[in-house]
């Protein structure tokens, strides 16, 4: 606890400052220590590889629906080579090969790398959505974070410093998808990461983070084609 107290004052710390130097009208520039700066701007590298990790990967199930930016949810009816088959698990896509003949029973729910859900009622209109996947995803499928998480925010218009706690990637990726340019936003380290091989990586800072993923983010093979 004692650290958790320690992180969220330092956040604090380093928003007051960033907000004392926004407000000051002097004519010297106010130099913030980048030491204490621990805050993620929205257009960096940072925020860009987070994102990456909380983007929902749709490449497990591309031998049914062909598309890799979304997944189909479960459970769904399909026929494979003519015989009816029910996907309720994805141990279930192991049995299915592209060789197949395999027609999917519509309508069913997709969800997509935004983690937006929505209904799609044919063939057709599934494989025009598959048609504006990328060749290659940028999901980064090694690295995942390990939850819950604290995200601690300071809105300049208003001066209001809080927190929010994290449960799982699609509320990160709103949350991050949902920031203004007048909020400034830092984790409340220490965090963990876990990686594709079960290990935990500690990180104690932004510097870690970016280093962390920048390491493992292609050591897990990816099913996109």
């Amino acid at each position: 606890m004692g650290i958790l107290r320690k992180n969220f004052l330092a956040v604090i710390a380093s928003f007051v400052l960033l907000s004392i130097s926004t407000s000051c009208q002097e004519e010297e520039l106010e130099v913030v220590d980048p030491n204490i700066d621990n805050t993620i701007p929205q257009n960096s590298q940072l925020a860009g590889l987070m994102r990456n990790i909380v983007t929902h990967d749709g490449s497990y199930d591309d031998v049914v629906d062909g598309g890799n930016c979304f997944s189909v949810n479960l459970p769904y009816s399909i026929t494979q080579n003519g015989q009816p088959l029910i996907i309720d698990s994805i141990e279930d896509y192991s049995s299915l090969s592209d060789s197949d003949d395999i027609q999917i029973q519509f309508p069913i729910k997709i969800t997509r790398a935004d983690h937006v859900v929505e209904t799609i009622e044919n063939q057709n209109n599934l494989d025009k959505l598959a048609n504006t996947c990328q060749i290659r995803d940028e999901d980064i499928e090694c690295v995942d974070f390990v939850y819950p998480f604290i995200f601690a925010t300071f809105d300049s218009n208003n001066n209001i410093i809080a927190t929010t706690e994290m449960f799982h990637d699609a509320q990160v990726f709103g949350f991050m998808e949902g920031l203004n340019e007048n909020t400034v936003v830092s984790i409340n380290y220490p965090i963990q990461l876990l990686l594709s091989n079960g290990e935990f990586l500690q990180i104690a800072h932004n510097t870690d983070l970016l280093s962390g993923i920048e390491a493992f983010q292609q050591s897990c093979e990816e099913n996109d084609g």
